[in-house]
């Protein structure tokens, strides 16, 4: 995988996944005004697998896009 296609991912994971976590969220509270707070536990468990998988997108993200930046000067415009 390059880096660009790494950051493509990256990208995309750090912006859908808090749309999925807020679908998530509405669930549960579905889930619990229909009785269901087994369900909905699980589902708030998801969403917290969500959040942490969100946390490290963020880091890698801006890792990434880090070394694409570094990757991309050119040695001749260091000063």
């Amino acid at each position: 995988m390059t880096l660009r296609s790494a950051t493509k991912t990256l990208l995309v994971l750090a912006l859908g996944l808090p749309i999925i976590q807020s679908v998530l969220y509405w669930i549960a509270g579905m889930l619990v005004s229909m009785g269901d707070e087994p369900g909905a536990a699980i589902i708030r468990h998801v969403s917290t697998g969500c959040q942490v998988i969100w946390s490290v997108t963020l880091v890698g993200l801006v890792i990434a896009l880090a070394m694409l930046v570094l990757s991309e000067r050119s040695p001749e415009r260091d000063i």
